[in-house]
């Protein structure tokens, strides 16, 4: 068992280190995994088959999307776990579904316990019924893990009365393990709810960094949740939606829940020519089938056409709570416009016309049989019956 060096073991502090040390052992025995509590604006971290999701899922036009996040747990201890991440995907229509490029970077301990992972995901989509959809993902990973032997304290190197005064006899060890890591996910939606299911660690790597034969298995992790949009209100000026979600993580033999709802608002004509809303919500995280709660988690946030902004804060259940000073977490997500491809309703021809560029009317104009001046696709004008879906 080892302390990281600063952690030091005196009378007075004797509960709370080692109530520390007890929340420690339960990070290690199951949260490999780094988890954002913002996973509603992180939806590829959680499951891979929501690759390219913006945009399918009822919203205007398939559009990129990058999620950038940061966490801070436990900021007020000088062990604190820092969590940073960034996500790229979109739909590709000529793949008929989406692609996601991730990369998440986890420090614990001021550098003491780094880990760095770097994964691409493809996701599958077909039309199962009217108005519902299944995907099917698959992502691929490289990670490497450091341990900082040199920050380490071990017990014989305390004395009682002084602290860490004296040199530990462990052997140093090389700290440093890599490998490939498989995850897989589904999603069955709709425009309003959506049902998914996850397994990451398919191929149970190895992320000991102790060196030699040492081995330290990452347990599958399976993943299940379900989510929603429940309109609450809809007037001339405002509008507001109810959006619940469960999440189950069970890995090993622990189950871990995490369940609440965002309340979202949308003033209409609050900004001229433009879309925006504000949410607010409560959330909560504990295992299941023990006493533990982990915490209860606050959101805010506000969203535009273009961008995304949210920030949350966990409090901690335990009598941790004033020393760790809880957990805060930025998110951030920009949206690129592509071509939309509208459709016009020509009363001479009685053809739908497609437009390409929303910006700028793009589309190639031409002159159709009947003397107008209609927009092309492609070269090939769009029947008014063809149906054309994402």
């Amino acid at each position: 068992m080892f302390l990281l060096r600063g952690q030091f073991i005196y009378k007075p502090a004797l509960r709370q280190s080692l109530a520390f040390l007890m929340a420690c052992s339960w990070l290690l025995t199951f949260a490999q995994d780094p988890e954002f509590t913002q996973f509603f604006n992180n939806p590829v971290h959680l499951n891979p088959a929501y690759a390219g999701s913006y945009g399918v899922q009822g919203n205007i036009v398939p559009s990129p999307r990058l999620v950038l996040s940061h966490r801070n747990q436990w900021p007020a201890m000088s062990g604190a776990y820092v969590t940073s991440g960034i996500a790229l995907d979109s739909y590709v229509r000529s793949l008929h579904g989406g692609l996601a490029v991730r990369v998440l970077k986890d420090d614990a301990g001021k550098g003491t316990l780094s880990s760095t992972s770097v994964a691409a995901a493809y996701n599958f989509r077909t039309k199962i019924t009217e108005g519902w959809y299944l995907n099917l993902a698959l992502e691929a990973a490289y990670f490497q893990r450091n341990l900082d032997w040199n920050k380490l304290s071990f017990r014989d190197m305390i004395d009682p009365s002084q602290g860490f005064i004296f040199t530990t006899q462990d052997i140093y060890r090389e700290g440093f393990v890599k490998g490939s890591d498989f995850r897989a996910g589904a999603l069955f939606h709709s425009k309003k709810w959506s049902f998914g299911f996850a397994a990451a660690h398919l191929n149970e790597p190895n992320e000991s960094v102790a060196g030699g034969t040492s081995v330290s298995i990452i347990p599958i992790k399976l993943t299940s949740h379900v989510s929603g949009s429940i309109p609450v209100n809809s007037r001339p000026n405002l509008e507001s939606t109810l959006q619940p979600q469960v999440i189950f993580h069970q890995q090993g033999d622990q189950t871990l829940v995490m369940s609440g709802a965002n309340f979202e608002i949308e003033p209409r004509g609050f900004i001229r020519d433009s879309r925006m809303t504000f949410s607010l919500g409560l959330w909560y995280r504990g295992l299941i089938g023990t006493s533990y709660r982990d915490a209860t988690m606050a959101y805010i946030g506000t969203e535009t056409v273009n961008w995304k902004f949210g920030y949350s804060y966990d409090l901690t259940f335990s009598q941790l709570t004033p020393g760790t000073g809880g957990a805060h977490e930025l998110n951030f997500t920009m949206y690129f416009p592509t071509a939309i491809r509208k459709r016009f309703f020509c009363p001479d021809c009685d053809w739908h016309i497609l437009n390409t560029d929303p910006w700028q009317g793009g589309g190639e104009q031409r002159m159709g049989r009947f003397g107008d001046r209609s927009k092309w696709w492609n070269g090939q004008r769009v029947k008014r019956s063809r149906q054309i879906g994402y």
